[in-house]
């Protein structure tokens, strides 16, 4: 399957719209056929490893009750007829053509895109009036979907208390739009909205991940500490002798700040590493292949796909490439043939026997592929 936006001002949109306002698109994914319906939806949220859940708002014994999978067919059939939403994150990984579906989206780093969840909901389904702290895209692929929005974000919202969704209590609506199959709406982080469906409907939400200050220092910290950095102890030589004993003063409150800022004030090559491992990590840890291959002509007797979960960057100093994925790094020479493989690695998720006669021509390379094959990076395709 081919997916391609039509009629979309890509510099358009991200001069105008991204991280700015809602935009509202028709038609931007023509004569648009899901490859997944809500029957297989439903089946994907039976198996264990997938994240799945159930909103039901009404014929419940309190409103808006969620529930987890993986769920049972018993329970499906249980299902009031309306007011329900069945959703399922990271679809992409478990159904190629969304993986496929996701390139489209591109022009946004793809370090910033975090999955692509599907909901199935009949007439009346919904999940409440709520905001988000991410960048969407919300595609409708089938049925209808009316969608009321606020055109700027809303700050700390009164949440509906007793509940463990995070469903605005009071919500006023600045727009209204009814999405077709091929119509895709825009919301930036903060924007409340409420989706309700008009009929049985499929929606793909496209979400954008963003750290957290503390994530991005707890990250630091952890480089600074393989680096054996921070070491530097808090020195009060010139001690304060007009004070209590038992008193925290400000001089020794902005010594502890200056502490730690000291140690923000690192290397550049240190916040690149901090960066690349935060942003390519990855829930795959531990893998241990059944044979995996001593050499790099082994590698050429079998098909190899990315695996589902990796993801991989890079980073293109002076002197060097740094390459990340899943949360580790690895040096490489700085040549326009090196970052040619690493791009290729990085743009497909089946690795072409070009791409593998490439890197046998490099040996940082040739080592960097095995080091992935054994770490479970890279798959046999028949596996």
């Amino acid at each position: 399957m081919i997916w391609q936006l039509q009629g979309f001002d890509r510099v358009e949109f991200i001069q105008q719209y991204w991280q700015k306002k809602p935009c509202l698109m028709r038609q931007v994914f023509a004569n648009f056929q899901s490859p997944v319906s809500p029957e297989e939806l439903a089946g994907l949220a039976c198996e264990e490893g997938v994240h799945s859940r159930l909103v039901i708002e009404k014929d419940a014994e309190t409103p808006w009750q969620l529930s987890y999978g993986p769920f049972s067919e018993d329970e499906f059939r249980s299902l009031p007829a309306s007011h329900y939403s069945l959703l399922v994150s990271e679809c992409e990984k478990w159904i190629p053509e969304l993986a496929e579906l996701l390139d489209e989206f591109r022009f946004i780093p793809s370090w910033r895109i975090d999955d692509l969840m599907v909901s199935y909901a009949p007439l009346g389904g919904s999940v409440g009036p709520h905001s988000d702290e991410y960048d969407v895209f919300l595609l409708q692929v089938q049925g209808h979907r009316k969608w009321q929005y606020t055109n700027s974000r809303v700050e700390n919202p009164t949440l509906l208390a007793g509940l463990d969704l995070a469903i605005m209590q009071d919500f006023t609506a600045d727009q209204e739009a009814v999405l077709a199959p091929g119509d895709m709406l825009y919301l930036p982080p903060g924007i409340a909205h409420h989706g309700v469906a008009l009929d049985p409907c499929l929606t793909y939400s496209i979400g954008f991940r963003a750290a957290t200050a503390v994530e991005v220092l707890e990250s630091f910290i952890l480089e600074a500490d393989r680096r054996n950095l921070g070491s530097q102890r808090y020195c009060d030589r010139e001690l304060e002798v007009n004070r209590h004993f038992a008193e925290i003063t400000d001089t020794e409150v902005d010594r502890f700040k200056n502490l730690a800022l000291s140690l923000l004030d690192a290397p550049r090559q240190l916040w690149v590493d901090t960066a690349g491992k935060l942003l390519s990590d990855s829930v795959i840890n531990d893998f241990s292949p059944e044979q995996p291959p001593a050499r790099l002509d082994e590698l050429f007797q079998f098909d190899w796909l990315i695996n589902p979960e990796t993801k991989m960057l890079y980073h293109r100093g002076n002197s060097s490439i740094s390459f990340y994925c899943n949360g580790q790094s690895w040096e490489l020479p700085n040549s326009d043939q090196v970052i040619a493989v690493i791009q290729a690695l990085c743009e497909h998720r089946v690795l072409a026997a070009s791409t593998l006669e490439a890197c046998a021509l490099q040996p940082a390379l040739s080592k960097l592929l095995i080091e992935l094959v054994n770490n479970g990076a890279i798959v046999r395709a028949d596996q």
